[in-house]
């Protein structure tokens, strides 16, 4: 598993030695404590600690309707219906809900809302884990047959922000998670498909079957606001995480790009239809999958742009997360103060040049927050050259010392081993361990390769 820093598909922030299994699609991804949820593809989930490399698989069990809201908590319903808990360190729950469940939706707050159907009606509960009790409920009267409305419940259930969504027959249904109330019911004439939502929630997208059409449902008004006529009929749906265009599976290869400002059909594009591709982009590009390389179409026109030989053999994924960015060796630049009174002159111009150092170190911490280089302003004139890049190996950051110093004792590279340095947290102090600097990235890389570990790669001295 490797991270780079698009759109340098060369630059390597960081890898780990740990193989990964065939991957169907990522569940969530936690920035605060730096997991990465995802589902394999025999159905299992997988769970990667960013800091550190580790990877774990739970096996054993059959498992449907995957749900994680952090990275860390991963929800599944069982083949007998139950719903179950894997968390990172261990202590897994297991509920039986009233009737067995077929969709599920992980929230923020803890909870868990857990879908289920009982005859022509659609039960909605709310769990608060590890409680084996349920909180709270809904139920709504639907009608037709039961075995085509779980089919179609497990298949079209959503959540974004507090709001769960899911597809019932032919209505579109949405519950309020923090009331348990309904905020939304709209009759889409036919059979649901196909749900999603802009990152705010303030539409949804409908597919429905035998219809070459995507509803638009607004959710303040509760009704179709617009719908876009496309070639053929749609099969699955995937949202731009900026909400700039959305992606509609056509047949074959075909996926249509519908441009969410005008509300049009902006184009097709060909690609197999994965678990990670197509794939919207943070620049505007779509990552396509065609045979066995990927393929980036351009945002504004959809012409092929830059092609990545064997890039379909691998899994794609975007994500934003400060454990990656590089940082600003002003920060850890100590602070120095001008005194009130130099004693001469020579007092003076060191004190100046502390000053400087002062100004230095809050350009460099406000260009850190904003993701910027600093740059010399008027209040620098004199800022000192910028010493040449160097390069550092972070096997690991963790909260336990004792942890950290097992690790660094396991790792020797021609005659080099890491050592501890710490940060400062809110409360707690984090151990990093750390090897070099290095002139270049390139030797950096070398040496993390040479270890056998997983490693990051970050610019400066540690």
């Amino acid at each position: 598993m490797t991270a780079v820093a698009y759109p340098r598909l060369d630059s390597t922030l960081w890898r780990s030695l740990s193989r990964l299994p065939s991957l169907s699609h990522v569940l969530a991804f936690g920035s605060e404590d730096g997991y990465l949820a995802a589902v394999d593809t025999s159905g299992a989930p997988v769970r990667v600690d960013l800091r550190t490399g580790a990877m774990s698989v739970v096996r054993g069990r059959q498992l449907r309707a995957w749900s994680s809201v952090d990275g860390g908590a991963i929800y599944a319903i069982t083949d007998e219906g139950e719903i179950t808990r894997f968390m990172p360190a261990g202590g897994n729950w297991t509920f039986p809900p009233p009737l067995p469940a077929d969709a599920l939706a992980a929230q923020a707050d803890g909870s868990l809302l857990v879908a289920g159907v009982q005859g022509d009606r659609v039960i909605v509960w709310r769990v608060r884990p590890p409680e084996q009790t349920v909180s709270d409920s809904i139920s709504f009267d639907i009608g037709g047959d039961s075995v085509a409305l779980r089919r179609t419940l497990a298949t079209t259930t959503g959540a974004v922000g507090d709001r769960l969504f899911f597809g019932a027959q032919q209505l579109v249904i949405a519950v309020q998670a923090r009331t348990m109330s309904r905020a939304l019911q709209v009759d889409v004439d036919d059979r649901v498909v196909a749900i999603t939502a802009t990152p705010s929630g303030d539409r949804l997208f409908i597919g429905v079957a035998g219809d070459a059409r995507v509803r638009i449902v607004d959710r303040f008004t509760e009704e179709i606001s617009a719908d876009v006529e496309l070639p053929a009929d749609v099969r699955a749906l995937r949202m731009d995480p900026l909400g700039r265009v959305l992606l509609a599976q056509g047949p074959g290869d075909s996926v249509f790009v519908i441009s969410l400002a005008a509300g049009t059909l902006q184009g097709v594009v060909r690609s197999a239809w994965r678990g990670d591709l197509p794939l919207v982009l943070p620049d505007g590009a779509i990552a396509t999958a065609r045979g066995a390389d990927v393929i980036f179409a351009d945002g504004a026109t959809l012409s092929d742009a830059r092609t990545v030989k064997d890039g379909a053999k691998q899994f794609w994924h975007v994500l934003r997360w400060n454990g990656f960015r590089q940082r600003a060796a002003g920060l850890d630049a100590p602070v120095e103060f001008r005194t009130s009174a130099p004693r001469d002159v020579a007092d003076s111009v060191a004190d100046d040049r502390a000053t400087d150092t002062v100004f230095d170190s809050a350009a460099a911490a406000r260009a850190a927050f904003a993701g910027r280089t600093p740059t010399a302003d008027s209040s620098t004139a004199s800022a000192p050259a910028r010493a040449e890049a160097e390069y550092t190996l972070s096997f690991a950051a963790v909260l336990d010392e004792a942890a950290a110093r097992t690790l660094a004792r396991g790792i020797r590279v021609e005659g080099q081993t890491p050592r501890i340095t710490t940060a400062e947290l809110p409360g707690r102090t984090l151990y990093r361990v750390v090897l070099g600097p290095y002139a270049s990235r390139r030797e950096a890389d070398r040496i993390g390769r040479l270890s056998g570990h997983s490693f990051l790669i970050f610019e400066g001295a540690p």
